[in-house]
């Protein structure tokens, strides 16, 4: 009688592949560190809300191993908060439209309708050091292309490295 209660729940595991999308990781010294703002997120209401390395990891940190289309689709492993965790902690909607920038002023959209069930990190570690300026940094934009197939001709481009800002789209 136990195996035939048991077989769903076999069948449901026997389903499940692929690797999973990311793990959750450990507080990280290095980012609970006190330094500047790195990431200015503002919701519709306008009322802007700062975020340090500190306070992004203080949300909660994950990782994952993926191919970036950035560097040649080279895998690199990425550390740091979900977005959808950066976005909830500024009154952003998980259904929104972004306007992401960065320090050499690149900008692109996002719509986040689609990723709802995508975990999407804000990078803050690549391999395990530090994302700075000169490598990718402060704050690397980062999608789970080894879990989900995303298509590459919307999501390459929100690849941001050097995002400092996260606008709500009002229009």
């Amino acid at each position: 009688m136990n195996a035939i209660r048991m077989f769903p729940l076999l069948l449901l595991c026997a389903c499940q592949s692929g690797p999973a999308p990311y793990v959750k990781v450990g507080p990280d010294p290095e980012l609970s560190a006190a330094g500047p703002v790195v990431l200015t997120v503002t919701p519709a209401s306008g009322k802007a809300v700062t975020f340090t390395r500190a306070q992004l990891a203080a949300l909660g940190l994950v990782s994952f191993t993926t191919p970036d289309p950035s560097r040649k689709n080279e895998v690199h492993e990425y550390t740091g908060p979900l977005l959808s965790s950066v976005l909830d902690a500024a009154g952003i909607a998980p259904d929104a439209t972004l306007h992401l920038t960065a320090h050499d002023r690149y900008a692109t959209d996002l719509k986040l309708g689609p990723l709802r069930d995508v975990p999407v990190i804000v990078a803050l570690k690549s391999g395990g050091e530090l994302l700075e300026l000169r490598n990718y940094g402060p704050v690397y934009l980062t999608f789970p292309y080894h879990a989900f197939k995303l298509d590459p001709t919307v999501y390459n481009a929100a690849w941001v490295w050097q995002m400092m800002g996260i606008t709500e789209r009002t229009d």
